[in-house]
């Protein structure tokens, strides 16, 4: 069984942190359709919820990174 043990968000979209039987990961959730589908929208996993989050927040920031390179291919 699954429980929610925290939140990850930013202006891009939002990261559930959870802990399971073989250690502790997370789902991701984008407010917009990626450019490109990511591989990694759920992880499972990490040794400690830290870890979880850590590697949750550096995908949302990559979203925000997707999201402008995209931007600027359009605007050429």
């Amino acid at each position: 069984m699954r429980m929610l043990i925290d939140l990850v968000n930013n202006e891009h979209g939002y990261a559930r942190i959870f802990a399971e039987r073989e250690g502790f990961g997370y789902e991701l959730s984008t407010y917009r359709p990626l450019p490109i589908p990511d591989l990694f929208g759920r992880m499972t996993g990490f040794e400690t919820p830290e870890a979880a989050f850590q590697a949750a927040e550096q995908l949302l920031a990559s979203v925000q990174q997707s999201l402008q390179r995209r931007t600027r291919r359009r605007r050429r």
